[in-house]
């Protein structure tokens, strides 16, 4: 009985210890997730940038926060939010970066 407690607790420690990048929603997703970078500047400037990922076996594209800001002309970084939306396995993935 004790190794039953100590491995449920150890399930739930692992269950909710999720990264927010790994949302579920097989059927459906569309969430925007918060990148990083957020600065007190007020920016002038936007970027995207955008993939695809098929079944989560095959990705193509390029949605990293680089390509963002060169996409903007932005030289100084603010932020970042990630944006994706799944439907049945097809997810796009869009980085929007915004800085000067």
């Amino acid at each position: 009985m004790k190794k039953i407690i100590i491995f449920l607790a150890a399930l739930l420690c692992t269950a909710t210890v999720a990264k927010a990048e790994f949302l579920g929603g097989f059927i459906y997703n569309g969430a925007t997730t918060p990148g990083g970078g957020y600065t007190s500047v007020a920016p002038t400037k936007q970027g995207t940038s955008t993939c695809k990922n098929i079944w989560y076996i095959v990705t193509v594209g390029d949605c990293s926060v680089r390509t963002a800001m060169k996409n903007g002309g932005i030289r100084t970084l603010s932020g970042y939010d990630v944006h994706r939306e799944n439907i049945l396995g097809f997810q796009t993935i869009t980085v929007k970066a915004w800085g000067n």
